[in-house]
């Protein structure tokens, strides 16, 4: 499977989550339940692909997971980058 099949199906991972959920329910479960694929995502995706997946969240969803807004990287991130 190719970096680009991974990302479309991250993101359809992702579009399910909220349209079949519930308002209640994204609000109570989505810092854990997107935070899990945003980590699964990490080791999945280069870094320039990784940061485009959480964009594509923010600009769809609104719900940032980190670094849309401010452009800062969480320590995982970063280890991710200097283990290369």
């Amino acid at each position: 499977m190719t970096e680009k099949e991974v990302f479309s199906r991250l993101t359809k991972v992702v579009d399910q989550f909220y349209k079949q959920s519930t308002d209640q329910w994204i609000k109570e479960s989505q810092l854990h339940y997107i935070g899990g694929i945003c980590q699964s995502a990490l080791y999945l995706l280069n870094l320039d692909n990784y940061l485009k997946f959480k964009k594509y969240i923010y600009d769809a969803y609104g719900y940032d997971p980190g670094g849309c807004t401010d452009g800062q990287l969480r320590f995982e991130e970063c280890i991710k980058e200097f283990e290369k």
